[in-house]
């Protein structure tokens, strides 16, 4: 197939006028950098954007169907390419893990260039549920469409948790760690499953989640869901047909099974920083702060060989500093500051390589 690419704010409105086409949908307001990146990476034949449409003559793709990347930064993004095949027995499974049907209703948050929101495009295109969709500043509209399920990130289930719906059946969240206490609040508000799950662009958006229909264990990502894994060294692989690629792949991410078989991410192995061969693991230690320090609402903790801390909060830097001490004497903060929002990277998400770079 030929490539078409989609760069406007409603891709959904040409998804279906482009079955001859393998689609790869590109974020409008990406910087610009980044949107040309995208661009010159795609072998595009169509290029549909708010100013019109592009036609050339690009490559032949073969069967792909969908053209998806990792978001990365600027230059070192993955691309894979994934085929209707794929796509359906991916949305197949989905369906099945949540009981999707004709009779749901589905308000899509997430936006398609994300691959939580296009995986679940699929999927609810296959159960045939009715769908909208609905811009981030627009969510407080949400209840007027009485979704009987929500998926998105855990910022946006904490605006989710201020509405009141009549109609769900379960929450699901993805593509960031939940927290304990948004979980438990989400559970307490809404009565209904809270199914934390974890994907992966490489592998359609969906390898893991806890079941609707069992023990959600707080914490976890769950159970393999339509994939194998296995963790070696800490480090979490996976296969499966629809994993971009034939084979065990290494996802990079840390990883930990307990006893009943659910699987807990840990953080990214690159995250990792090293002083003098002590390996610290970033995630843990926001954790850890964010419960331990009071008036602490948000942080970022990253650095190659040193200790480097962000954070949003009415608490003092030399709080933060001193717990850090206290979990371990290598936690010796090299830069502290005090910020309104911690800053994205050119993705449109936090990279702690990214700050890394930034804050030299």
């Amino acid at each position: 197939m030929k490539r078409a690419v989609l760069c406007v704010e409603n891709p959904q409105d040409y998804i279906k006028q482009l079955d001859d086409y393998s689609i790869m949908i590109v974020n409008p307001s990406a910087v610009d950098s980044r949107r040309k990146y995208l661009l010159d990476a795609a072998d595009w034949s169509v290029l549909i954007t708010d100013q019109g449409v592009q036609n050339r003559p690009g490559g032949n793709h073969g069967n792909e169907r969908v053209f998806w990347y990792t978001s990365g930064t600027t230059g070192d993004s993955k691309f894979c390419s994934f085929t209707q095949e794929q796509i359906d027995m991916t949305a197949e499974t989905i369906c099945s893990s949540y009981d999707l049907s004709a009779n749901d209703r589905y308000v899509s948050i997430m936006p398609l260039w994300h691959a939580h929101g296009q995986g679940f495009y699929w999927a609810t295109q296959r159960a045939q549920c009715e769908t909208h969709f609905l811009k981030v500043q627009d969510i407080r509209r949400l209840p007027e469409y009485q979704p009987t399920f929500v998926t998105a990130v855990p910022d946006i289930l904490r605006v989710v948790s201020q509405l009141d719906f009549d109609n769900l059946r379960f929450v699901r969240s993805a593509s960031a760690p939940l927290s304990n206490s948004l979980y438990q609040h989400l559970v307490d508000r809404f009565c209904v499953p809270v199914c934390e799950a974890f994907g992966m662009t490489e592998a359609l958006s969906h390898c893991f989640t806890n079941p609707l229909h069992g023990e959600q264990r707080i914490g976890t990502v769950g159970l393999p869901d339509g994939i194998e894994a296995y963790i070696v060294d800490g480090q979490l692989y996976i296969q499966g047909p629809c994993v971009f690629q034939p084979g065990w792949y290494n996802t990079g991410d840390l990883a930990q099974q307990d006893e009943h078989g659910y699987y807990r991410i840990l953080g990214r192995h690159r995250d990792q920083i090293n002083i003098r061969g002590k390996k610290l693991n970033p995630d843990s230690l926001e954790k850890q702060l964010l419960a331990g320090v009071p008036g602490l609402e948000h942080c970022v903790i990253f650095g190659s060989n040193s200790v480097k801390c962000l954070y949003v909060g009415a608490c003092d830097s030399q709080d933060i500093v001193q717990f850090l001490l206290t979990l371990e004497t290598h936690c010796r903060v090299a830069m502290i500051k005090q910020v309104d929002t911690v800053p994205v990277g050119p993705s449109g998400k936090i990279s702690r390589s990214w700050l890394d770079q930034a804050y030299l």
